[in-house]
């Protein structure tokens, strides 16, 4: 059921499609065909999820077969894919102002899948509470990426959990565990896990940071899959969590093991959880104040201090490469690749220079960014630009010139959506331009 938002005209953006000969469109050509796509694909994806809606009425009410079934059969799609379109549909069910934005082109499928991911284990109370905020939701969903809208409705949820007296850290303990099997067709040994966040950032930091010393060594010794970089990651991680157990972290990393905390200092002594609180590991997942202290009393403290944006104020300099304390104060900034939307994470980017080195670049904090290895190959192969300003906010620029996207640091829990070049403000005084690389 439409209401407010206005469908688009299938005709009308199909004609608007066909109108370009996409073998020789321009950027904008491109632009035109994809933001008609969008609208289009929205709209079908409303009459889905319509469709799946009766015929879940159906199954229901007349014993026909589950919607997820059918779209399995006659959509062409995964049973996976099947079993997605009909919680999707659903979730519209719950949250109806979703589905007229989605038919509109306002927000897309993977919108209403995040908002479906969030609420799925939820106590029905608190999800009854979190969806009474359905208008702010539907108003975050319009402006964030599917991957911030998610963030933040697991946030918001937490926040509604804790109030309510539920201890999420309690629950995720409980939930823990790690199971191995052997595979007797291919003789693999084969396992699942599922880890509370604290042991999630103990495990897989030390992991990330061993693959990419393995991909360092490697190309160092001439392997062309890590000097072209399309070694297998996946690979590599089990062989590196394998030498990190068989060897000890501190016999391949000498020193105490590094997991980054982002917390603020309020709910560290008060223990206080509330809409502004920051109490995550580096990689974004939220840990209650009480683990973070303990962590502190059993490990070594790094302090990065930051002003109220969350922008370090003093971190260490390095002669080329970024030092420890430089990657822990961007990942302070930043959860993920620094390139607009961009969800590869942190601790698989590289420390690229906004001024390149050889072109006498600084290694200081304003001229660093994260940056996953596919963008930095855009960067510095295909001779595209970026201008970093003091608050942190980058330009994309493509080789002819023109703005890509404008992006701010993933700063929790502030989730700053990204910026269309119509709302830039002006320039600041001082840019860090990166120039083509010759």
């Amino acid at each position: 059921m439409m209401g407010c938002m206005s469908s688009p005209d299938p005709a009308a953006e199909l004609a608007a499609i066909f109108a370009v000969d996409v073998a020789a469109a321009d950027p904008t050509g491109c632009a035109t065909v994809l933001g008609a796509t969008r609208r289009l694909r929205g709209f079908i994806d409303q009459v889905e999820a319509g469709v799946t809606r009766r015929m879940i009425e159906l199954h229901e009410q007349q014993g026909a077969a589950p919607a997820a079934d059918v779209h399995a059969q006659t959509g062409g799609v995964s049973s996976a894919e099947g079993k997605r379109k009909e919680r999707r549909s659903k979730t519209l069910d719950e949250a109806p102002s979703f589905e007229d934005a989605l038919g509109a082109g306002e927000i897309g499928a993977e919108h209403v899948d995040a908002l479906a991911n969030a609420t799925a284990k939820l106590d029905d109370d608190v999800k009854n509470q979190l969806l009474d905020r359905e208008a702010d939701l539907l108003d975050d969903a319009m402006r964030l990426s599917p991957e911030e809208f998610g963030r933040s409705v697991r946030d918001l949820a937490r926040v509604i959990e804790r109030d309510n007296g539920i201890e999420r850290a309690t629950r995720q303990r409980k939930s823990t565990f790690l199971s191995r099997k052997t595979n007797t067709a291919t003789e693999l040994v084969e396992g699942r896990f599922a880890f509370h966040p604290e042991l999630a950032s103990k495990v897989f930091g030390p992991v990330d940071r061993h693959v990419s010393t393995l991909i360092k060594e490697g190309a160092a010794a001439g392997d062309p899959e890590c000097v072209d970089r399309s070694v297998d990651r996946n690979r590599l991680a089990a062989e590196a969590l394998g030498e990190l157990v068989a060897s000890g972290n501190q016999h391949l990393h000498p020193g105490t093991g590094d997991v980054t905390v982002i917390a603020d200092a309020t709910a560290l002594v008060t223990g206080e959880i509330s809409d502004d609180t920051v109490c995550e590991t580096g990689d974004g997942n939220a840990v209650p104040p009480a683990a973070v202290s303990r962590m502190i009393c059993n490990g070594q403290v790094t302090p990065i201090l930051v002003d109220a944006d969350r922008v370090p104020l003093a971190a260490g300099r390095t002669v080329r490469h970024a030092n420890r304390a430089q990657r822990r104060a961007l990942r302070a900034m930043y959860r993920t690749c620094g390139f607009g939307d961009c969800d590869v994470a942190f601790d698989r980017c590289e420390m690229h220079h906004i001024v390149p080195w050889e072109h006498g670049g600084s290694t200081d904090l304003d001229n660093l960014i994260p940056l996953c290895s596919r963008h930095h190959h855009v960067v510095h192969e295909g001779g595209w630009t970026l201008e970093l300003t003091d608050d942190r906010t980058l330009t994309v620029r493509q080789p002819d010139g023109q703005v890509f996207t404008v992006s701010e640091p993933d700063v929790p829990p502030q989730r700053r959506r990204r910026r269309t070049v119509d709302e830039q403000e002006p320039a600041p005084e001082r840019v860090r331009e990166r120039q083509p690389a010759a």
